[in-house]
């Protein structure tokens, strides 16, 4: 298994999908946050996980049956080199080539699928990209698991089709065709080239949640004047929200407490009770949580360091 071969400051087909907004466990600030470390110079120190480690393990297997299963010839699993577009910020690496001929239509029993079209020619030489889930099996994959990294590959190469070989659960193993899709190619290009400009420029994109703007803006600038939200539109609406958000969240967590409080005394020893709210019948459990002991562990040393508060803190002004 040959390393990493893209660069890390620019779009790839690994990437794109979380660039386009596709992964749920990863944002585009989190990839731009990467990128632009790459373009400082910065080294990234993810070594990969078990998973991933498995997924390398697993690879030159799951491309040969998918060979086997599709009657391809002339298998690669071996590249020491990038492949980049012709013209867009975006490359790809590939796990697997092979050359096919005639067309390829859905098979369930076979474990096939022709995604999008009812027929898809495999004509020449295509890609098998290798996928490893503990996902249930599906009819199609969601985009961030293969589908887009796949048109970017077929963007980058100039292949006419691609295979997501997946292998579920350890246990089933299909396989989805696609056909290249311009349009699709032209979404991935127009995001890569989009995200290559944020990376030069430094220009995060709009957070999509409270975390996601840690990462977009993760230092304090020293020295920085204090914002005037009453001249900016939607700062003092968004500061009142804020405020009484905050003061509602206080006011129930009193509620909790006094009603916690007043109901452990009420139960006693007693595990469970039962009773009447909001015209609905409710059971009430103060269970018993068990620890398994544990051994004696030594927090190693750790370097100085500062990181972005997670939460924003009200004082009110004098």
């Amino acid at each position: 298994m040959v390393g990493k071969l893209t660069p890390s400051d620019m779009a790839t087909a690994s990437t794109v999908a979380t660039i386009m907004g596709y992964n749920p466990w990863s944002t585009p600030n989190d990839a731009l946050t990467k990128a632009i470390a790459a373009a400082e110079g910065k080294p990234d120190d993810w070594q990969g996980n078990e998973a991933t480690g498995w997924g390398d393990r697993l690879e030159p297997i799951i491309i040969n049956l998918a060979a086997e299963r599709l009657a391809l010839t002339h298998v690669k699993t071996e590249f020491n080199e990038a492949f980049f577009h012709r013209s867009a910020p975006l490359a790809c690496s590939l796990d697997g080539e092979a050359r096919g001929s005639g067309f390829v239509s859905t098979d369930t029993e076979r474990g096939i699928y022709a995604v999008n079209a009812p027929k898809i020619a495999i004509n020449g030489l295509g890609i098998i990209e290798s996928k490893v889930t503990s996902a249930l099996p599906e009819m199609e994959p969601p985009p961030h698991r293969g589908p887009l990294q796949l048109q970017a590959q077929m963007a980058c190469t100039g292949h006419a089709w691609g295979v997501v070989a997946t292998l579920y659960r350890g246990i089933e193993l299909r396989l989805y065709v696609y056909a290249s899709d311009p349009a699709v190619q032209q979404r991935i290009i127009d995001a890569s080239v989009e995200f290559k400009r944020r990376v030069t420029d430094c220009d995060f994109y709009p957070p999509i949640s409270s975390a996601d703007a840690d990462t977009a803006y993760s230092r304090v600038d020293d020295g920085a004047p204090s914002v005037d939200l009453s001249v900016l539109e939607g700062g003092n609406d968004y500061l009142a929200m804020l405020v009484t958000g905050k003061q509602r969240k206080r006011d129930a967590e009193d509620m909790i407490e006094e009603a916690e409080r007043n109901l452990k005394e009420i139960m006693g020893c007693h595990e469970q009770a039962h009773g009447l709210a909001n015209n609905a019948a409710y059971k009430v459990i103060w269970g018993e949580r068990k620890y398994a002991a544990q051994p004696q562990k030594i927090v190693e040393a750790k370097p100085a360091r500062k990181v972005r508060a997670k939460t924003l803190t009200l004082k009110p002004l004098d």
